[in-house]
């Protein structure tokens, strides 16, 4: 039988609308004895105006205190979904039994499917065929069930501190036991969850369904991520431009990171491309934030509900301790915190409520002064938000003790401020305090609604938070050059020679440094007595991929002697290593300017991908590449350059030619529609070098493998 969903499109909202949003719950196979089931019954009941649910146990008639009944078709008016806490074995008759009580979708709590190997796989399918024959959505199995606290469901065997009031932000884990983990600190910082859901083994819905669905609800504002492995590549991709669209930030803590198999070892860009680069990549080109612990994913998250994105990309800071201003200042340079200069006006507004020996810069050290004297938080924060360049402002205090009303009147202080000027504010300590049911109530009377536990995590989520509202105002900035060709194919396997890969550049529109294809050595001498200057001769054959590992190059020859004798070693060598030759390459010899290589590989999962290096016969020594995912935009490149660590060397560093950064542009757009075109027959395409050079952009040696 044929799935009822695809494994290519996201699965309809109307089906997980069944699964998260249902009206009817039944609990089958609750039990006294079974830790999920009365873990999911208290969860359950800590959620004010929770939704009745009925427990379904043909054994028991009590289970946690209420009375069940035998079977789902038992129950007056069915159920929508259920949720299965039976063991492996008889969960297929469960789920039989539950679509005879009119159930769409079922959440499959138990273990002893796919994680346990081949025998545990086969029954995963066996399962997913009967949901396909039932008309059931699945989540799971192996999973901790969800919660969506909006309409007053908590269905999940995570930990019992997990917070139950509504919010915005929406938590998707994968694992359960990391899910547990996450709402457990989520409870010390007051995060608001609006939906939290966990995925388990994917055997029908993805980690990449649940965020494609919950980017439309209207209560979400933003959507936390742990995933190991993101299934359903195109629906992620779908659902993080559809997040876009909407100005809702999705954050993902991306785990584990293994190389590409060598597919495509012959073109140095299979030695740049990695599974993590590529994921990296692709959250960067889809403007995805990536974090690196459990910690930093709440946090951010937190923030980026609370904020929404930033109108300017910039962070202003104020505090009582210097200490934390530097602190700030040393981080935020490793994170990439904006952290811009004040204006002379800015300034001099802050230095009228500063001490004398006070120094009006951004951090803002307003000394401790300002623990006594309320009005200078409203006034630091009024002249820190008047600057064009500012969208979020960080306040650095202790959180509110007993004793100590003045942190109360701290952040009554920010939250006027906020209010006044329309800049959000957020916020924190200088050392890592959990918030307290007195922080809770005084920031629910101040108006201050983000406050995040340190400095360490403030920096990482301000940083995040202002490079993806950075990214979405600027992700529009450019149209695609209309440079695409007729889609075309290159019939055959294997590497095609560079003769043939040059002119394929050349009809692309990419420069070529001149070159002719000779077999006879009168022609070579000829031939470079005709170029100005020093000349190149390289070997050209189909099978030979990496020409100067075969001494298949010879560099800087000038005089018809040395090109003669150059001429025969190349010969030689080729009859040396059996290489039937379509001839020799004679070319102008190029020394000036920057080396880039410029290459397009095929990831398994996410498709073509992009990479653009500096380094030309040291790339993988170098190691210093930027990846994108194909298609690509003109922002995209630009973007990709100015990623590179040696990307100065392309301004004019030291006294050398700036690059045309427009025309390069260009070249690697054309390029990539290029790459786009022929990716039927191709498995990898690339240049290396493209010697850029001022207004003189070409490609000195060109390679495609067909597949």
């Amino acid at each position: 039988m044929s799935r009822q969903f695809t494994t290519d499109d996201p699965i309809p909202g109307a089906a997980l609308d069944h699964l998260l949003r249902p009206q009817r719950i039944a609990i089958v196979g609750a039990s006294d004895k079974n830790l999920f089931s009365r873990r999911a019954f208290a969860q359950h009941a800590r959620v004010a105006g929770a939704k009745k649910i009925t427990l379904v146990n043909p054994k028991t008639p009590v289970v946690h205190g209420v009375a069940t009944v035998p079977s789902c078709a038992d129950i007056d008016g069915g159920i929508d979904c259920a949720f299965l806490m039976t063991p492996q074995r008889i969960t297929n008759d469960a789920l039989r039994d539950a679509a005879a009580g009119g159930a769409k979708a079922a959440a499959i709590l138990s273990q002893g499917w796919a994680e346990e190997g081949p025998t545990g796989r086969q029954h995963q399918e066996e399962l997913v065929r009967t949901a396909d024959e039932l008309g059931i959505v699945l989540l799971g199995p192996n999973h901790l069930g969800f919660a969506n606290l909006w309409d007053g469901m908590a269905l999940c065997a995570l930990g019992l501190d997990m917070p139950v009031e509504p919010g915005s932000f929406a938590l998707v884990s994968q694992s359960g036991a990391v899910g547990s983990s996450l709402v457990g600190y989520a409870a010390r910082n007051d995060a608001r969850f609006s939906f939290v859901v966990t995925t388990g083994n994917e055997a029908m819905v993805t980690v990449s369904d649940v965020i494609h669905h919950l980017v439309e609800d209207e209560n979400t504002r933003a959507i936390g991520v742990f995933a190991e492995t993101i299934r359903k590549p195109e629906v992620f991709r779908r659902a993080a431009r559809r997040a876009a669209e909407l100005g809702k930030a999705i954050v993902i803590l991306k785990a584990g990171s293994s190389e590409l198999a060598a597919a495509t070892a012959q073109a140095h860009t299979g030695a740049l491309v990695g599974d993590d680069r590529v994921i990296d990549a692709v959250l960067r080109q889809d403007g995805v934030i990536r974090v690196k612990s459990v910690e930093d994913l709440i946090c951010t998250g937190m923030l980026c509900a609370a904020t929404g994105p930033l109108e300017h990309p910039g962070i202003g800071i104020m505090s009582v301790s210097g200490g934390a201003c530097d602190l700030i200042a040393d981080q935020g340079d490793d994170a990439g915190l904006e952290l811009p200069a004040l204006s002379n006006a800015a300034a001099a507004r802050i230095a009228a409520v500063l001490p004398p020996y006070a120094h009006p810069q951004n951090p803002l050290d307003i000394t401790g002064t300002a623990a006594t004297r309320p009005d200078m938080w409203t006034a630091a924060f009024a002249a820190l938000a008047s600057e064009p360049t500012i969208g979020l402002i960080g306040a650095v205090t202790s959180l509110p003790t007993d004793g100590e009303p003045q942190r109360a009147e701290t952040f009554a202080a920010v939250g006027a401020a906020i209010a006044a000027t329309g800049v959000p504010g957020v916020i924190f300590p200088q050392i890592d305090q959990p918030q307290s049911e007195q922080v809770r109530q005084i920031k629910a009377s101040s108006g201050v609604t983000a406050v995040l536990p340190g400095v360490d995590r403030f920096v990482t989520a301000a940083a995040g938070l202002g490079r993806w509202s950075k990214w979405l105002s600027s992700r529009n900035s450019a149209a695609v050059p209309d440079t695409s060709l007729r889609t075309r194919t290159i019939e055959g396997t294997g590497n095609i020679s560079e003769d043939t890969a040059r002119a394929t550049l050349v009809e692309a529109g990419i420069a070529v440094v001149p070159a002719t294809l000779t077999s006879e050595r009168s022609t070579a001498i000829d031939t470079a007595a005709g170029i100005d200057g020093p000349v190149v001769l390289k070997m050209c054959a189909s099978a030979v991929a990496h020409k100067t590992e075969l001494g298949g190059v010879e560099l800087n020859l000038t005089g018809p002697d040395e090109v003669g004798a150059a001429f025969d070693r190349i010969v030689a060598r080729a009859e040396a290593a059996d290489v039937v030759l379509d001839g020799i390459l004679v070319s102008p010899m190029r020394t000036e300017g920057t080396e880039l290589l410029v290459g397009v590989t095929r990831d398994d999962d996410w498709g073509q991908v992009l990479a653009v290096a500096l380094g030309g016969a040291f790339v993988e020594l170098l190691d210093d590449s930027a990846l994108r995912v194909l298609p690509i935009e003109r922002h995209d490149v630009i973007t990709m350059l100015g990623e590179l660590r040696a990307s100065r060397v392309l301004t004019g560093f030291r006294g050398s030619k700036p690059a045309n950064i427009e025309l390069l542009t260009d070249i690697i757009l054309r390029f990539a529609s290029l790459a786009t075109d022929l990716d039927g027959s191709i498995d990898s395409i690339e240049i290396n070098p493209l010697l850029v050079d001022g207004d003189r952009i070409e490609a000195l040696d060109a390679l495609i493998v067909r597949r």
